[in-house]
């Protein structure tokens, strides 16, 4: 049988983007909890920038297995991840952390409460700086509270947590579980309540503080043993391998070693009693329950053990298995690592790295159908995979900034002339939101980066279109963020130099007025570019603007207008000098509107959107259908990536 791993690989092309694309987090910490929090959103397709101290970096890149100078398990944990190096005790360092912090989506740092206020880079100040971010705080004993200012190691949240007081052998000295369980426990926590403040921003569009401790994590997984004490008053103490409540549940002894077996429910220990030959203790009074075999285990494991110690584990293991009782070997980590059932599903994944080669790691166990985790290569080199062109500019973003009672909205991706990405609509939509919750903003202004103001979206995210739903839901996406645009309670002025085409047509349409400089240019040239089609709201817009006619120029003969056209055709209130006196143009025109009565204004936008969507037929889905299901939309995908003119043939 084939390997399933291509999971994560040709067949995850194929699928959908993964859940956390367009996500960008500022990991910043050592070793353990939060870098593997970090881990967890790489492989959801987060953007996860590590920040590291110049010279060392993560204190995780000294840990053996060590390969020229690399270390293998650091490779590992920070798969996927990039990586840039900043002083954050210099002036310049915090400075270009805090142009960083501005822009992300998530901050996750493990480091001592009160560290980052030290460096001048408060939690608090970071959340006011940029009302979206979600600063996630793992610590071990939290930001407040008596142990605050302790310092935490796995082993030392361990011990106090009570997780050495129940593991070893009952009455022995105390041992630690093999795994770091608290950094990991707190990682995961941490993980789960960041997605979930992620989700909370998609509905207020605010950020908040995640604070997450290790002490915490580590308590909160004595589910059994706090229903115990709680209920009884009794302190749960170690058991070796057995349940606390019930049994047998345990590891018992065979001829050649241990194993494991788990026969706690009336049926399974039936089964186990016929398997071992032992139907005479089924139905002694001493078992006659799970709790009361776990309340007489003294006297029951030396029964089983008088059987089970004549034959080897896989003797008993076949038997037990062929009458259904859950049981298992006691494996080393050797042969975990080679287990057929993991790499048939494809669990294990090879990473490369510039000085570790191919590097064997651990996968994923969240296993989502549509939008599977994404590994990347093995964990960067120091400032490695990150541009410095990219501090202080939103690379594929939308940047927001008040300029008092005016939002200003910049579409930044200057080198791609600010083609959209599907990650910069959606940001759009979430601004939108929040802007439409802050009743201190009066006016919109939106403006592109560089030479343009939107050049259509990004043609390389069609190139995986190939059925009907991706078809509609990304029309009715396109609907549902120019709608929120439209339906914004505040005018919105586009401030246009160079082109708005495409989909930058379309924002542009959404908006109250436009106004341009001599460069602005204005079209949809899908005609002769993709061969894809408009949905009937966007071209309701442009008619709505320019009159049916025009419309039918504009797509018919696929070419751009200029500003002296626009401006003839209704699409421009103006033409500013010169290419420089666009913005100023643009921020007085706000603060003008903006010193209007603003119900005034909310309500003529209104009652247009009201007129406009009476004019709207019912349903335009079976042309959205025809336009990008067809071999032409295919073709027209293909050659615009490959610079070559499309050879059209009418299905």
């Amino acid at each position: 049988m084939a390997r399933r791993s291509d999971r994560y690989g040709a067949l995850g092309e194929l699928l959908m983007a993964p859940p956390l694309e367009g996500i960008r987090v500022l990991e910043f910490g050592n070793y353990m909890a939060g870098p593997f929090c970090g881990l967890q959103l790489a492989d959801l397709g987060a953007d996860v920038v590590k920040i590291e101290e110049p010279g060392a970096g993560d204190l995780a890149r000294g840990m053996p297995p060590m390969v020229d100078g690399e270390s293998g398990n650091f490779a590992r944990l920070n798969r996927g991840k990039r990586s840039v190096a900043l002083d954050l005790k210099s002036a310049e360092g915090r400075d270009v952390f805090l142009r960083l912090a501005r822009r992300a989506d998530v901050i996750v740092e493990n480091l001592r409460p009160g560290t980052m206020r030290d460096l001048g880079l408060a939690p608090e100040d970071l959340l006011r700086e940029n009302g979206r971010l979600v600063y996630a705080a793992i610590s071990g004993w939290g930001q407040d509270g008596p142990y605050a200012d302790r310092p935490a190691l796995d082993i030392i949240v361990q011990a106090m947590s009570g997780l050495m007081s129940i593991t070893g052998e009952e009455g022995g000295a105390p041992v630690k579980v093999g795994v770091s369980i608290a950094d990991l426990s707190a990682a995961l926590y941490g993980t789960i309540a960041i997605l979930a403040a992620l989700r909370a921003r998609d509905r207020d569009g605010r950020g908040q503080l995640v604070d997450v401790s290790m002490f915490e994590s580590a308590v909160a997984l004595a589910v059994w043993e706090a229903g115990e004490h709680f209920t009884t008053g009794e302190i749960p103490r170690a058991a070796g391998s057995a349940h606390k409540l019930v049994g047998p549940y345990q590891a018992v002894r065979a001829s050649d070693g241990h194993f494991v077996v788990g026969a706690s429910t009336p049926r399974n220990w039936a089964a186990f009693c016929a398997s071992l030959g032992l139907e005479r203790i089924e139905h002694d009074a001493r078992f006659a329950d799970a709790a009361l075999r776990r309340r007489n285990i003294r006297d029951l494991i030396p029964l089983i053990e008088a059987v089970t110690a004549t034959k080897p584990a896989a003797h008993w293991l076949q038997r037990l298995r062929a009458a259904g009782v859950p049981c298992g070997e006691i494996r080393d980590y050797g042969e975990v690592l080679s287990d057929p059932h993991l790499a048939e599903r494809g669990f294990f994944v090879d990473l490369s790295h510039p000085t570790l080669g191919t590097t064997r790691a651990l996968g994923s166990p969240l296993r989502l159908g549509r939008t599977p985790p994404r590994f990347g290569r093995a964990g960067p080199l120091l400032g490695e995979g990150f541009a410095p062109s990219e501090v202080g500019v939103n690379d594929g973003a939308v940047r927001f900034e008040r300029r008092g009672e005016i939002a200003w909205l910049t579409f930044d991706r200057p080198a791609a002339r600010n083609a959209m990405t599907f990650a910069m609509y959606e940001r759009l939509a979430e601004l939108c939101a929040e802007i439409d919750a802050d009743p201190s903003v009066r006016a919109v202004v939106l403006t592109g980066a560089g030479e343009a103001f939107v050049a259509g979206t990004d043609i390389s995210q069609f190139r995986d279109f190939t059925t009907e739903r991706q078809a509609l839901e990304y029309e009715e996406t396109m609907d549902r963020i120019l709608g929120g645009l439209e339906s914004l309670r505040v005018p919105t002025i586009a401030a246009i130099r160079g082109p708005a085409v495409g989909g930058g047509a379309a924002i542009a349409a959404a908006c109250d007025l436009r106004i341009g400089s001599p460069s602005a240019r204005f079209g949809v040239p899908v005609a002769r570019t993709l061969g894809n089609c408009l949905s009937t709201n966007n071209v309701l817009r442009l008619a709505a603007l320019v009159g049916p006619a025009r419309v039918k120029e504009i797509l018919f003969t696929a070419r751009l207008l200029d500003a002296n056209e626009m401006r003839a055709a209704g699409l421009l209130a103006e033409i500013t000098e010169s290419e420089e006196a666009l913005p100023h143009r643009a921020e007085e025109l706000a603060r003008q509107i903006a010193s209007y009565a603003p119900l005034t204004l909310r309500a003529t936008k209104e009652q247009l959107r009201r007129i406009r969507e009476r004019m709207r037929p019912e349903d335009g889905s079976d042309l959205v259908l025809m336009c990008y299901m067809s071999a032409d939309f295919r073709e027209g995908v293909r050659a615009f990536m490959e610079k070559r003119k499309p050879v059209w043939r009418g299905e």
